[in-house]
């Protein structure tokens, strides 16, 4: 890769080597606080209940950290950005930002942050970067990753929630249960039912795991968080390989 990409390469190196830890943490913390039981309903209901519950709310410093290693992503675009008016504009340094705009209309007449620097690359460079339609209702995962970096910085943390991954139970008891569809768990201390079980079953032998996502319903919504993550990152690192020319 050419020298004037690796600052732009670093920022997303960094972020994406975070992630594995990152996600041993949560798997750790979701082992630690969510509990399963079964909860036993009256004696003439057929069916006690599986429900999990929160010990606490996910650590807000989860979320502060998921949104570091998303705008180290983000930003990696912007730096990209200046690298490319140093290459073919320099004049236009303090206006080079990696274009958003608010729909293809909007691209297309110019009407976004950095539409001066745009203007003023070769055409193959322009072509490569129309290529991505960094726009709303375009390139659906660079508009995620840019709207969510502006809810980050400028309105709140990143909303998240937590979200059923896997129950297991003992084979002998699996024909004695009934799952039931559960989009997220309940907040903290509330229970979350996640099927029915008959009386007679044997022992379950219960084995829960959740996982955390997010729940950014105009961005994003049902999707793990550091899958998410890895997805922006993968993005960025295409998108500064292209430019290594």
């Amino acid at each position: 890769m050419q020298d004037d990409l690796l600052h732009a390469q670093a920022s997303v190196d960094w972020a994406a080597a975070q992630l594995q830890p990152f996600q041993l943490r949560l798997n750790a913390w979701s082992k630690a606080n969510i509990n399963v039981s079964i909860k036993e309903l009256p004696p003439d209901v057929p069916n006690n209940l599986i429900v999990a519950t929160e010990k606490e709310a996910l650590p807000l410093s989860f979320q502060v950290e998921a949104g570091a290693y998303l705008n180290a992503i983000r930003s990696s675009l912007d730096i990209l950005a200046v690298t490319l008016a140093q290459r073919h504009c320099p004049a236009l340094v303090d206006d080079a930002y990696f274009p958003m705009a608010s729909s293809y209309d909007a691209f297309t007449c110019w009407n976004y942050k950095g539409h001066k620097f745009v203007k003023a690359l070769p055409t193959e460079i322009r072509d490569i970067i129309e290529d991505l339609a960094p726009y709303k209702g375009g390139n659906k995962t660079l508009y995620a990753l840019h709207h969510l970096d502006i809810v980050r910085k400028h309105v709140r943390l990143l909303s998240v929630v937590i979200q059923p991954m896997r129950l297991g139970i003992r084979l002998e008891a699996l024909k004695h249960f009934e799952p039931l569809s559960i989009p997220w768990m309940r907040s903290s201390n509330e229970e979350t039912v996640l099927g029915l079980l008959r009386k007679d079953a044997p022992d379950p032998q219960l084995n829960f795991t959740a996982t955390v996502c997010v729940n950014e319903t105009a961005y994003m919504t049902g999707m793990e968080i550091v899958p998410a993550l890895r997805q922006f990152a993968i993005l960025a690192n295409s998108i500064i390989g292209s430019f290594d020319m």
